[in-house]
């Protein structure tokens, strides 16, 4: 059976007159009699008897009317919701963000929740590594990532990001920092993120110290930004982290940014092209009109 026929089977209950039912479904009175007959075959029941009084319902089609009608209105919800994941306006969306994403991520979904309220969305803090996975294999559908992105992977640029120097206000590091340069990291207890974290952090961190031909004193490291805060507000020693950490630092931390090659990079949106996708798209042409 396919929808037409249902159509036809309530168009003509309604109607109890072949004539007037095939006007309104717009087709001739032979195609509505061979869409009832082929529907009654299908079923193994008669649903129509023609008499005085036009074609009148069985009690076998009386019982089915309602179901009948709920069917057909399910299949236009359908339709409507095919419709609507096809433009993008329905669906599900899946954002992975990292540390230098904390802030900026969470106001464009807030933004695109406002426009597509329809849609529902998934955000996850997550390493870059599990990111790119994630993108690759469909897990994720957009993330907010350290920049360049290998292909298959894309991206689009949407800040900069540089390192900076977490320490507690009271050992006045910054004005050390200031007079001896990056020097003076080889002589400060150093606290970094592990590299299963921040696989792209650490590395950016080891080129900069290398470059700088500075020898790290490396005294603890934590599995979260959260935690490195927490251990330079209590005076465990100094995290080198990304500008973006500021949004965890405590009243008695400061972040010093550090400066020259290998100490700033790009932070953007990624995804995977390959794979076709409409909802994440509208996310990305959003970004793109308010640039």
């Amino acid at each position: 059976m396919d929808i037409r026929q249902l159509r036809a089977f309530v168009m003509l209950a309604e109607c109890s007159s072949y004539r007037e039912a095939a006007q309104r479904l717009f087709i001739t009175q032979p195609a509505l009699t061979k869409q009832i007959q082929t529907l009654e075959n299908e079923l193994g029941v008669t649903l129509f008897v023609r008499g005085r009084h036009g074609a009148q319902m069985t009690h076998t089609a009386r019982l089915l009317l309602d179901k009948t009608r709920q069917l057909i209105c399910q299949a236009h919800e359908y339709r409507e919701f095919a419709l609507s994941v096809a433009r993008g306006t329905k669906g599900h969306l899946a954002i992975g963000f990292g540390i230098s994403g904390i802030k900026q991520a969470p106001e464009w979904v807030t933004e695109f929740r406002h426009h597509y309220p329809d849609i529902e969305i998934s955000l996850e803090d997550m390493p870059s590594r599990q990111q790119k996975e994630g993108l690759l294999n469909g897990q994720l559908q957009l993330a907010f990532i350290r920049l360049p992105v290998d292909p298959p992977l894309t991206g689009h640029s949407l800040r900069a990001e540089s390192l900076a120097l977490a320490a507690k206000k009271t050992t006045q590091v910054s004005a050390r920092l200031a007079e001896e340069g990056n020097n003076l990291l080889a002589t400060l207890p150093l606290l970094l993120l592990t590299p299963e974290r921040g696989t792209g952090l650490d590395r950016q961190v080891s080129r900069f110290l290398q470059f700088h031909r500075v020898t790290p004193n490396i005294v603890q490291r934590a599995g979260d930004i959260q935690t490195l805060m927490a251990l330079v507000e209590a005076d465990a020693g100094v995290a080198i982290v990304p500008q973006s950490a500021v949004w965890f630092a405590g009243d008695d931390v400061e972040l010093i940014s550090l400066n020259g090659p290998y100490s700033g990079w790009d932070v953007g949106l990624a995804w995977n092209p390959s794979l076709e996708d409409p909802v994440r798209d509208l996310f990305i042409q959003m970004i793109r009109k308010q640039e």
